[in-house]
């Protein structure tokens, strides 16, 4: 399936012979860039540390201690958070702590503030939790700037959440200390409840920091939850493992509540692989594929400069890009046009919100062969509109 050069070798064929849902759903002629699932082979550290769970029998009931030890100091190490084990509490996934935040933080009928557009699954939590989700709105024109004025315009009384992604999807963004510290001045003032997903902090373009919102000061760490992950660095969703950080002992205690006979952590596998993801033993995956995705990154801005009548956000961080086509079509349309014209399946821009009007979300978290593939079809599907 892959040949020597461990990030560039994803072929299509290779592809359709793997498992997952990302390559599977469409006929097997589409090219898949509506999943953020990425094209590459799992580091054999991770494989290495499953395959010893399972020769080890770790399969029956088993505590997450260790796991929760090894987030707590990575969060220290890299998140500038002094967090202890007692402070986390392990989710399948990120999903999961969203629904979570809501439930501690608000009841029927509060208001939620959501960025729009963003990945869809904040506005579920929303719905689910018979929430109101008040929208604050970013611009592509202004560079998709988070714009505290605006927030502050946004704040009622009953404001008693907002969520954050950083870096953003689907926008690309990697939010500036000056815009969290406007966050977190925003909600220290009004004594609001924060939920961050840092999903993607290892996925940051032209040397960028990631900043945790949490860590900024002890006031807004009291009022923050913060969600982190493995499937987006390392290509392990199928771990479903996510971990939520509240060293408000008082909140994480409630969040422990609330997921009381719903959530049941996740398998002793993803357990037993965690220390190796969240330790310094996989620091040359996260070196070498920030490598590979600058040469993606720079391909796509070729070939999207090179297509008429199409405008893009630069791409800070995620590996998910977000072209606006001003074809005069609507995102429904466009996304079937390039369905039944060129075989590509992209994720429609109204998925995550109403200004992702006129966009298509893609993963280019793949080769240079299958993104020049990808845009050679798009070249071709265009010219007919």
């Amino acid at each position: 399936m892959f040949s020597t050069d461990f990030f560039n070798s994803a072929t299509v064929e290779g592809m359709l012979e793997a498992p997952g849902s990302k390559w599977h759903r469409d006929p097997p002629d589409v090219i898949p860039l509506w999943l953020a699932d990425m094209d590459f082979p799992v580091a054999m550290e991770i494989k290495k540390a499953l395959i010893n769970a399972v020769q080890d029998e770790d399969l029956f009931y088993n505590t997450d201690d260790a796991a929760r030890a090894a987030m707590a100091e990575k969060i220290t190490r890299r998140n500038g958070i002094e967090a202890t084990a007692d402070d986390l509490f392990i989710t399948q996934g990120i999903n999961p702590a969203m629904w979570l935040a809501v439930r501690h933080a608000c009841r029927t009928g509060d208001e939620v503030v959501v960025t729009n557009p963003i990945y869809f699954p904040f506005y579920v939590a929303t719905e689910v939790t018979d929430t109101k989700p008040v929208e604050w709105g970013l611009d592509m024109e202004d560079g998709y700037s988070f714009d505290v004025e605006r927030l502050k315009e946004l704040v009622t009384p009953r404001t008693k959440l907002i969520f954050v992604c950083d870096p953003h999807n689907p926008t690309g963004r990697v939010m500036t200390k000056e815009e969290l510290k406007g966050i977190a001045d925003v909600a220290v003032d009004h004594g609001i409840k924060v939920f961050v997903d840092e999903l993607w902090e290892d996925i940051l373009f032209d040397e960028r920091k990631h900043i945790t919102l949490a860590s900024l000061n002890p006031e807004i760490e009291r009022l923050t939850m913060t969600s982190w992950g493995f499937s987006k660095t390392f290509g392990v969703a199928g771990l479903q493992m996510g971990y939520m950080c509240a060293t408000d002992r008082e909140v994480i205690e409630d969040i422990r509540k609330q997921a009381r006979g719903v959530m049941r952590g996740t398998s002793t596998l993803a357990k037993a692989a965690a220390p190796v993801m969240l330790g310094n033993k996989l620091d040359w995956w996260r070196r070498d594929i920030m490598a590979h995705l600058h040469k993606i990154r720079d391909l796509c801005y070729r070939r999207l400069d090179e297509l008429p009548n199409v405008s893009y956000p630069r791409l800070e961080g995620t590996y998910l890009m977000f072209p606006r086509l001003d074809y005069g079509k609507t995102s429904e349309e466009l996304h079937e046009h390039m369905f039944k014209e060129g075989r590509l399946g992209f994720s429609m821009g109204t998925q995550f919100g109403t200004r992702g009007a006129g966009h298509l979300r893609m993963c280019v978290a793949t080769s240079e062969a299958i993104i020049n593939e990808v845009f050679d079809r798009m070249e071709k599907a265009l010219s007919s509109l």
